[in-house]
């Protein structure tokens, strides 16, 4: 009996393991996690980010590098043959910029040359100024080395791997000295500046410019009065500069009077010959059949057509400007 037992639980056990290995394993259903909502947006915001902050950085530096073109223009850097070359660097950074390439780098490279430029010109325009005088012994040395210092930038120029940096360096020492050298000589320079505009102050009242240009005229007055206050407070380079431009408006003025008036003389000589001409003709036709009485169309002769002009004083119109200037404003 107890066999029979234990052969009846030990069947049942085989069964119920073989029962279990028949079934199949369950499938896996679970479903693949989609990436965060909020990881795509921050991926996305990052992106534009970099590319506002590229185009930002971009504009910045391509205002920086057009101001720094601009005051070499205005210092007279397109007069050398430098200014050209360092165009063509400017058009190529302009279009890259365009085609959405960060040319921050290249901005600031061009700007360094741009500014060098600028401080070279400046500094050519003071020896030019200087060179007009004997340069004193105590400041000989800066001189020198300021003309040093224009050639290494000149050679330096030539080569298209220089660096801004060491273009800078160079014009900015050169354009240095000149300033210590001129403000040794400004005031003799400044001075025979004025003694020049005075000259051709006096060639613009010859031909009494103040009354036929009486603004253009009031104006270099007005320019060289800038010149003697920047002179009396020792700004000499600034003196110089007002004197120069007031040099160059009465000349203009004296020149193209002169030259009107030149050509209203010809044509009063013209004239004087057509009616020397014309009286020739009718004292031969009087003769020839003189008229008698008064005649339709033809005044006496006292006969007054006009009244007479009353022209104030051209001289009235002359400014007055003081020969002699010292420091401080005290003119003699």
């Amino acid at each position: 009996m107890k066999k029979l037992a234990f052969f009846a639980l030990s069947l049942f056990v085989i069964l119920s393991l073989i029962s279990c290995g028949s079934k199949k394993p369950a499938e896996d259903t679970t479903e693949p996690t989609p990436p965060a909502v909020e990881e795509t947006i921050e991926e996305t915001v990052e992106e534009t980010i970099d590319d506002a902050v590229s185009s930002a950085g971009n504009e910045a530096a391509l205002a920086v590098m057009d101001s720094a073109r601009q005051a070499a223009l205005d210092s007279g850097a397109d007069e050398y043959y430098m200014f050209k070359d360092l165009e063509d660097l400017y058009a190529k950074i302009k279009e890259k910029a365009e085609n959405g390439e960060d040319v921050t780098e290249d901005c600031a490279e061009l700007t360094k040359k741009y500014k060098a430029l600028e401080a070279y010109a400046n500094a050519q325009a003071l020896k030019a100024k200087i060179d007009q005088h004997e340069v004193p012994a105590l400041v000989q040395a800066a001189y020198d080395k300021g003309s040093a210092d224009l050639d290494a930038y000149e050679l330096l120029a030539q080569e298209d791997e220089s660096s801004g940096d060491a273009l800078l360096e160079k014009a900015a020492s050169a354009y240095a000295s000149f300033k210590t050298v001129f403000a040794t000589v400004a005031k003799e320079v400044a001075k025979d500046a004025r003694d020049e505009a005075l000259e051709a102050k006096k060639d613009a009242d010859s031909v009494k410019a103040g009354v036929s240009q009486k603004k253009e005229y009031n104006r270099a007055v007005e320019i060289f009065k800038k010149g003697d206050a920047s002179y009396s407070m020792m700004g000499f380079e600034a003196a110089y500069d007002h004197y120069q431009e007031a040099y160059s408006i009465f000349m203009n003025l004296y020149g193209d009077i002169y030259d009107k008036r030149a050509a209203a003389l010809a044509a009063i000589e013209a004239a004087k010959k057509s009616v020397e001409e014309s009286a020739a003709i009718a004292e031969e036709a009087d003769l020839e059949a003189p008229l008698t009485g008064n005649v339709d169309g033809i005044e006496d002769e006292d006969a007054v057509l006009l009244e007479e002009d009353d022209y104030a004083n051209p001289e009235d119109a002359e400014a007055y400007l003081d020969e002699d200037i010292s420091i401080g404003g005290d003119a003699k």
